[in-house]
């Protein structure tokens, strides 16, 4: 039996009443810490066609796009449910492996859970594309937040997604590891997950080979999720991915550009 089952059997084995009467209030008190986190976030419509072109999940995607990543958000919600997680990075080892991608659609599909609120922030400083990919025009960040004292609120933006909130990142940081390792980075990461044990908060963070800002933050996420891509990352690739993230907690891995007709997970 594989850790994943060892929990799920330890969380049947709980009092289903106690279970029981914790749902319930649980669900309005995540709606109420998400309107306080977004009452003051700017509000921005997403354009449906933008999202199509740059191959971002939409009510028409194609079914079998939609039943990958919906597989995909339930095995990470069973994970990250298991062991009481909140906050998710997503990495790859080069650019090009599609890990912005994944992390964008992920977060879209577990907003599509009633039972979930998710925040999106974009910690890839260096080459940040969250924004583009979803059409915002934005021009305060989380960079401005981190090093510029610009209030939360300024940054984050509420999209007409039900239960999604994006932290965008506008200016490139050459030194974004010190960013992302600071004491407002993890007041930050804190405040994000605070009042709110459904909120899941996912991080798009720079490629593993490219730049130590996966390392730097691991101390403040509590899983990571790996992108591969097929036919594109090296096996060398991936192998000095593994040695360098033998410190971090892999969630799992995600086959991106896979051949298959669902999502390929591990």
């Amino acid at each position: 039996m594989g850790r994943l089952e060892k929990a799920l059997e330890r969380l049947k084995t709980q009092d289903g009443t106690a279970a029981r009467r914790a749902a319930a209030p649980r669900s309005a008190s995540s709606a109420v810490a998400f309107d306080m986190l977004s009452a003051k976030a700017r509000e921005m419509t997403l354009d449906r066609e933008h999202l199509r072109s740059h191959r971002i999940l939409t009510e028409d995607s194609d079914p079998t796009v939609h039943t990958a990543y919906k597989m995909l958000r339930t095995r990470v919600i069973q994970r990250m449910r298991a062991n009481r997680w909140q906050s998710l990075a997503v990495t790859s080892a080069a650019p090009g492996d599609g890990k912005s991608l994944t992390a964008i659609n992920l977060a879209l599909s577990i907003a599509s859970d009633v039972n979930h609120t998710v925040v999106l922030v974009d910690l890839d400083m260096r080459h940040s594309t969250v924004s583009r990919y979803l059409g915002l025009p934005v021009d305060v960040g989380i960079s401005d937040v981190l090093g510029r004292d610009y209030p939360l609120e300024e940054a984050l933006i509420r999209t007409d997604m039900e239960r999604l909130l994006i932290l965008p990142n506008v200016h490139v940081e050459t030194d974004s590891s010190e960013l992302i390792s600071s004491p407002e980075m993890e007041a930050l990461t804190r405040r994000l997950v605070r009042d709110d044990p459904a909120r899941i908060v996912i991080y798009d963070l720079p490629p593993v080979l490219s730049a130590d800002d996966m390392l730097a933050f691991n101390p403040y996420v509590d899983a990571m999720l790996f992108v591969v891509s097929e036919r594109l990352t090296s096996r060398s690739d991936v192998l000095r991915a593994r040695e360098l993230l033998d410190e971090c907690n892999v969630l799992g891995t995600v086959l991106n550009r896979s051949d298959e007709k669902t999502a390929s997970y591990y």
